[in-house]
């Protein structure tokens, strides 16, 4: 007892600040977006970083940077442990070059350049990692630091000039400015931390309040699109029971929306029909006399089963009046029908990383579709309409979100199944995601998911329309078609391209004064 007395008065300044940032750290992330958590992203940092001032060798460096993400992560992210507890612990090894891999490098940083210069560095360094460890196969996008912020929309939308890396540059950038300040204690750096924040709202407060045409331009031409949120479990099996019960649904639902909405578009969730909608002529003719009886357009998603293989293809279309009226007398095939194939699925879920044979721990793999189809179609009106299909998983990719902006959608249609994660914080979570895409692009997002949670997003990040989750249920709500492109839409790599070049920079110029210095005569 008296030994462990000792350590703890040793390390006592230590264990307070690990023990605070990863607290801090893991509230900070998105799970409870009733309680404005993200401002503890501000701060969370800062104890540890001061910390880091002691740590003159790698062990020491390394003894307080790894308790803090020990820590940080069960609170950040525990909901994945809902679909299986080995999820939660893939999650956190898989990303554990995110989230150490910045530190790694920092230690050395600090180690050549001191500490006051190695923080400097840091914001540029941190979101230069985050970019780059973004394209791993395996990497689960979970633990991303901008996403702390992805609820707070008055801070925020300058994502719509530098995307999520800009975000999270700016949350690395306060916590460095104020841990000068607390360590320094002098007033320049206080004031720079309060001019930092004051810019971000600045901005947002001009976009949202005083001048919001700048975004959305006068272009805007409006649908009205009818989400159709069905209650089926997801781990049910994909038997006659459970696909009756989908259709019945389904189609309870689509005629109460069209009765009694006359909407210009119905959504259905992701994969809402679990088998290929043309391989079997019976259902791919139910399907048709359905949609042109109720004389509205349907963004339907399904999977396709390879024959004798456990290979899938994740699948979604707009499935018009048109194509199901004179689809006979045309004689249409499948492969004259334009269809979205999605192309990022959920790492070891949907496939395996790095083995394209191999099959993922639900024993299956995805087909990974390459292109970003944007889909037309006419409204009650007459008017055209372009929308994106994207499907759940993809919505954590912001370069593909963009993608398909950039390729002419006016609005985005997410298909999504958030079922997998029970009532947890998990569906809040991944809603934050679609939250911060709604915003990079300046596009509203009609989000549809089994189970919830669906809504729509406008372009400033607003949430309307939202279903309560776990309920049959329809919502129909108009959706602001805009052709304006924002600035990450049609640069999404300028930002991080930019910070990683004056990362290099900056190093080069801190060894250029370095070595100046040590080539100075000493004093007598």
């Amino acid at each position: 007892m008296n030994k462990l007395a000792g350590f703890y008065q040793k390390y006592a300044k230590a264990i307070r600040a690990i023990v605070v940032s990863g607290v801090l750290s893991g509230l900070a992330y998105p799970c409870y977006p009733e309680y404005p958590f993200g401002i503890l992203a501000w701060i969370a940092l800062v104890p540890i970083l001061i910390e880091l001032r002691k740590a003159s060798t790698f062990r020491q460096h390394f003894a307080l940077i790894f308790p803090v993400f020990i820590i940080s992560s069960p609170i950040g992210f525990w909901w994945t442990s809902y679909y299986n507890l080995s999820t939660f612990f893939i999650c956190y090894f898989t990303q554990m070059f995110s989230l150490y891999g910045v530190f790694i490098v920092h230690f050395f940083v600090q180690n050549r350049f001191g500490w006051h210069k190695s923080l400097v560095i840091l914001p540029f360094l941190w979101t230069t990692v985050d970019w780059a460890t973004h394209y791993l196969p395996h990497n689960l996008q979970v633990h991303y630091i901008a996403y702390t912020q992805a609820n707070m929309p008055y801070f925020i939308q300058y994502a719509d000039l530098g995307g999520m890396w800009s975000v999270g540059f700016w949350v690395v950038m306060l916590n460095t400015l104020v841990a000068f300040a607390v360590h320094y204690k002098k007033v320049k750096y206080y004031v720079g931390a309060a001019i930092w924040i004051l810019l971000a709202f600045g901005y947002s407060f001009w976009v949202i309040d005083i001048n919001p045409r700048s975004i959305t331009n006068n272009n805007i031409n409006k649908s009205k699109v009818s989400l159709i949120q069905t209650n089926i479990d997801s781990y049910a099996n994909d038997d006659s029971a459970t696909v009756n019960e989908t259709l019945r649904q389904i189609l309870t639902l689509s005629d109460s929306a069209v009765r009694y909405q006359k909407p210009d578009l119905l959504i259905l969730p992701e994969a809402a029909f679990p088998f290929s909608l043309f391989k079997d002529t019976s259902f791919l003719d139910f399907a048709r006399y359905h949609i042109a009886n109720w004389n509205t357009n349907v963004a339907i998603g399904y999977v396709d089963f390879e024959e004798k293989s456990k290979n899938f293809k994740n699948l979604a279309l707009v499935f018009t009046p048109q194509l199901a009226i004179y689809w006979d007398s045309l004689r249409l095939k499948e492969s004259d029908v334009k269809v979205y194939q999605k192309e990022y699925g959920l790492p070891f879920m949907e496939f395996m990383p790095y083995c394209a044979t191999c099959p993922s721990m639900r024993d299956r793999q995805l087909i990974r579709g390459s292109e970003p189809y944007n889909f037309q179609f006419s409204k009650y009106n007459g008017e055209i309409q372009t929308v994106a299909l994207t499907i759940c998983w993809e919505q954590t990719y912001p370069d593909k979100i963009a993608s398909l902006v950039n390729n002419g959608a006016d609005f985005v249609a997410l298909m999504n199944n958030d079922a997998w994660f029970g009532k947890t914080p998990g569906a809040k979570f991944l809603l934050s995601f679609t939250r911060l895409r709604a915003i990079e692009n300046r596009r509203t997002i009609a989000r549809c998911s089994n189970g919830g949670i669906s809504c729509f997003i406008d372009p400033f990040g607003k949430i309307y329309g939202q279903i309560p989750w776990y309920t049959q249920n329809i919502s129909t709500a108009e959706v602001k078609g805009i052709t304006k492109k924002s600035f990450y839409t049609k640069h999404p790599h300028f930002f991080v391209i930019a910070i990683s070049l004056t990362l290099v920079l900056l190093i080069a110029c801190f060894e250029y004064i370095s070595h100046k210095n040590r080539r100075l005569p000493a004093v007598v």
